[in-house]
C-alpha cells in the first residue's frame, strides 16, 4: 500500500471544506470514496476519486488519492505518472517527487525514478520520526531501480502467457500447484463463486464484506490445455481455504486456513481413492502463534520447506525447513542469510530433484515487490539465489512459482497488467521453466494391478548398493496409480507388495543419468500358486481374437520417424492404433534375441506357454510368446511378462508370416500401403 506523506495532510482542510459545502448526494459519494480507499478497495475507490477530481480540479487531496489508487492498480499505473507529474508542477513540493518516483519505478523508468527519489531524500534536511518510513521506502525503491537497470540490460528470452480461460476469469486465481507429471493443477480462487458469497469477519452474509478463498482443481488435456476447473468438495468452508502446495505424487494437499482469530496456519489433506480427507492441522513445530502460509514438501516426503513470520527470523517472512522424524515434523531450522533477507521471503517450492529451490523475495535482486528467485544446493549448501529475470519478474508481485519435473515449463501467479493480465491475480506459464541446466530426475508412473485389476500396494524404493530404503509410497487404492521421482546417481530397487499377492521387484538404473527421463511402468501382481489361464503347452495356440474388418485405418503421420522408445510416443501409438486390427497382421511379444540361443533361459515364463523359437537369416534367434490381433492386447500380455522379470520384452508384428518392427509398420501405414 502507498501511504500519505505528511505534506498532503496540510491540504486535507480543503477537502473537508468542500465536503461540508456540498449537497447530500455529493457528500455521500465522498464518504463512499474514502470508505473504499481506507479499506484498500482501490478498484471501487478509483472511479469515485476520478469523478471528484474532475469536478474539483483544484482539490489536491482528491488528485492525490486518485494517484495512489493508480499506484495500487497495475492497469492504471501509467496514469499515475501523469497525475503526479501534474501534482509536482502544481505544488512544487518535494513530497510529490516521492510519489512520482514510485510511479516511474512501477513503469520501468528506473533512471527517472532514482532522480525523483534522490530529490525527495535530499529535501529532508532534519529527518523526524515520521519521515523514517518514507526515507526507508525511497531507499528501498532506489535499490529496486538499480536492480531493475541491471536485469533490464540482461533481459532473458522467455515465453510468458496468461493461462487464460477456463482457469483464469474475471476474479482472482493464484497459487498454482501441480503434480510433478503436470497432470493435475490445484489453485486458489477468490471471487463471485466463493462459497458463501461476501461475508463479514464473523462469516455472516454482508454486502460490504469480503469473498473468501476456495480451492479448485483441473486436469490437463492431451493437447496441454486445461479442463474446466471444479471446486474441491469436502475441503472448502465459508472461511479462507487456500491451496498452497501439493506433493509431487498428488497424494498430499497442503492448505492455508485463517479467520478473524487466527493469522493463518498450515493444514494437510491426504488423498484416499478419489477423495481428500478432512484437513489436519500440522504440529506446533510448523504452526506457531504467528502467520504460516506457504510450504512445499520434498518428493521423498522427508523435508518440508515453509514460510513463517515467527520469532527468530532475519526479518519479515522467512523460509524454514523441518524434517520428518519419528512419525511427525521435527523442530524447524531457518535457512539462513543465503536464502532469507531482512525483507519478506516466501512461497518456497522444492523441485523433485531435491536440490533446486524456488521462492519469492522482496530482497535479493528484486526489482519491486515479490520477485521469483531460485537456488541450487551444491556440496550440501545453497548457492547465492539468482533472479529469474525479466520479463518473468515485474515491478508488481510475482509469486508461487512451480515447474514441471522436466523443467520445460513453469507456473506462477501475478497481478501484472502485461502478458495478458487484467491487473487482478492470474495464473501464468513460462517456457523454459528454469534458466540454464534443466533438473535431472527419473519420473516413474503407472498402475499397480492385482489379478489384472487396479489395487493398493506398498512400493518400497530401495538403494540397491546398500539395500537401504530411501522412501516408500502406496499406490492409489481405487485407481492403482502411482508416481515416483528418483534422483540420479544410484540403482534403485522397486519392491511392490500387497496382501495376498506374491511380491515383485524391478531395478531402475539411473546411476549415470544425465538428463530428465520419464517412464511409464505398470506392475502386475498375482497371488501365490497362481495358475495361468493358458496352461503350459509345447506349442501355444496361434489363433487371434476375432478381428473386426470394419476397423478404420488410423492416421500414423504424428508417429512417423519417431522412436517408440520414447514413452510419450509409445503411449500415442496405443491411443492411435491400440485397437486397430487387420486379418493379415498378428502381434507377438518378443522376449529375447540371441546369437547363441543356448544362453537364454526362459523357465520364469513357462507358465505362459513355451516360447516360439525361430532362427533368422541374420544369425539371430528370436523368442516370442503368444500372438494377438491388436497391439493393446499384446501390450497387456507384455506387462505380465515384464512383471515376471523379462523387462526388455517388446512387441513385433507379422504380416503374412513376415516379421516387422512396429516402427517399420508405422512407416507403411499398417498395411494401408503395400509392404515390400
Amino acid at each position: 500500500m502507498f501511504l500519505l506523506r505528511h505534506y498532503f495532510f496540510s491540504v486535507l482542510f480543503s477537502a473537508l471544506f468542500v465536503f461540508t459545502h456540498l449537497h447530500y448526494g455529493q457528500s455521500t459519494k465522498i464518504e463512499e470514496a474514502y470508505h473504499y480507499y481506507e479499506g484498500k478497495e482501490y478498484e471501487k475507490a478509483y472511479p469515485l476519486f476520478d469523478e471528484l477530481s474532475y469536478k474539483n480540479p483544484k482539490n489536491v487531496e482528491y488528485k492525490l488519492r486518485l494517484g495512489i489508487c493508480c499506484l495500487n492498480l497495475p492497469e492504471k499505473k501509467a496514469r499515475a505518472i501523469e497525475i503526479f507529474e501534474q501534482l509536482k508542477k502544481e505544488t512544487r513540493s518535494s513530497d510529490a517527487s516521492y510519489y512520482l518516483g514510485k510511479a516511474y519505478h512501477l513503469n520501468y523508468r528506473f533512471e527517472d525514478a532514482i532522480k525523483e527519489l534522490e530529490e525527495f531524500k535530499n529535501s529532508i534536511k532534519n529527518p523526524k520520526k515520521q519521515d523514517e518510513e518514507y526515507l526507508n521506502d525511497a531507499e528501498r525503491t532506489i535499490r529496486y531501480c538499480k536492480n531493475g537497470i541491471f536485469i533490464r540490460d540482461n533481459k532473458i528470452k522467455a515465453d510468458i502467457k496468461n493461462l487464460g480461460e477456463p482457469v483464469n476469469g474475471p476474479d482472482d486465481e493464484y497459487v498454482p500447484s501441480i503434480t510433478t507429471d503436470e497432470s493435475i493443477m490445484f489453485f486458489t480462487y477468490r471471487g463471485e463463486k466463493s462459497l458463501g458469497g461476501k461475508l463479514n469477519t464473523e462469516l455472516l452474509p454482508d454486502p460490504q464484506g469480503q469473498y473468501g478463498e476456495d480451492i479448485y482443481f483441473t486436469y490437463m488435456k492431451k493437447d496441454s490445455s486445461w479442463e474446466v476447473p471444479v471446486r474441491l468438495e469436502g475441503i472448502n468452508t465459508k472461511g479462507n481455504d487456500a491451496c498452497i502446495s501439493v506433493s509431487a505424487d498428488g497424494t498430499q494437499l497442503f492448505i492455508f486456513r485463517s479467520d478473524n482469530k487466527n493469522e493463518g496456519d498450515i493444514y494437510v489433506s491426504k488423498l484416499t481413492g478419489k477423495e481428500f480427507s478432512p484437513p489436519q492441522k500440522l504440529n506446533n513445530n510448523i504452526n506457531s502463534d504467528k502467520w504460516e502460509g506457504s510450504c512445499s514438501i520434498s518428493a521423498d516426503g522427508k523435508e518440508l520447506y515453509f514460510a513463517s513470520e515467527r520469532e527468530g527470523g532475519l526479518g519479515g517472512r522467512d523460509i524454514w525447513l523441518s524434517r520428518w522424524e519419528n512419525g511427525d515434523w521435527g523442530p524447524p531450522v531457518n535457512l539462513g542469510p543465503t536464502i532469507n533477507t531482512p525483507y519478506d521471503d516466501d512461497a518456497p517450492f522444492i523441485h523433485p530433484d531435491g536440490i533446486t529451490l524456488f521462492f519469492s523475495s522482496k530482497g535479493h535482486m528484486s526489482i519491486g515487490g515479490y520477485d521469483i528467485m531460485y537456488t541450487v544446493k551444491k556440496d550440501g549448501s545453497w548457492i547465492e539465489p539468482r533472479s529469474m529475470g525479466m520479463p518473468l519478474n515485474t515491478t508488481e508481485d510475482d509469486r508461487y512459482y512451480v515447474i514441471n519435473s522436466s523443467g520445460t515449463r513453469g507456473y506462477f501467479s501475478s497481478n501484472r497488467s502485461g502478458s495478458g493480465g487484467r491487473g487482478k491475480h492470474d495464473i501464468y506459464t513460462v517456457q523454459p521453466g528454469i534458466l540454464g541446466e534443466k533438473p535431472v530426475i527419473a519420473l516413474l508412473k503407472g498402475i499397480v494391478y492385482g489379478n489384472d485389476k487396479p489395487i493398493e500396494a506398498k512400493m518400497r524404493i530401495i538403494r540397491a548398493k546398500d539395500n537401504v530404503e530411501v522412501f516408500s509410497i502406496m499406490s492409489n487404492n481405487t485407481t492403482g496409480k502411482y508416481l515416483i521421482s528418483l534422483s540420479p546417481g544410484n540403482i534403485y530397487r522397486i519392491e511392490v507388495t500387497a496382501d495376498g499377492f506374491d511380491p515383485i521387484t524391478e531395478d531402475v538404473d539411473i546411476e549415470n543419468l544425465k538428463q530428465y527421463m520419464e517412464k511409464e511402468k505398470d506392475f502386475y501382481l498375482y497371488p501365490s500358486g497362481y495358475t495361468p489361464s493358458n496352461p503350459v503347452v509345447e506349442n501355444p495356440p496361434k489363433t487371434t481374437e476375432p478381428c473386426n474388418p470394419g476397423t478404420p485405418l488410423p492416421d500414423f503421420t504424428p508417429l512417423k520417424g519417431k522412436s517408440l522408445n520414447d514413452p510419450a510416443v509409445y503411449k500415442q501409438l496405443l491411443e492411435i492404433a491400440g485397437n486397430y486390427c487387420s486379418g493379415k497382421i498378428v502381434f507377438k511379444v518378443q522376449i529375447a534375441a540371441y546369437r547363441f540361443p543356448q544362453n537364454y533361459k526362459y523357465d520364469h515364463l513357462l507358465e505362459f506357454g513355451k516360447p516360439e523359437i525361430v532362427d533368422y537369416p541374420d544369425g539371430i534367434t528370436r523368442f516370442t510368446q503368444r500372438q494377438f490381433s491388436t497391439i493393446r492386447e499384446a501390450e497387456k500380455f507384455r506387462q505380465q511378462v515384464i512383471a515376471k522379470g523379462q523387462t526388455d520384452a517388446w512387441i513385433v508384428a507379422f504380416v503374412d508370416g513376415v516379421r516387422y518392427t512396429l516402427e517399420e509398420l508405422i512407416m507403411k501405414d499398417f498395411m494401408g500401403k503395400s509392404i515390400n
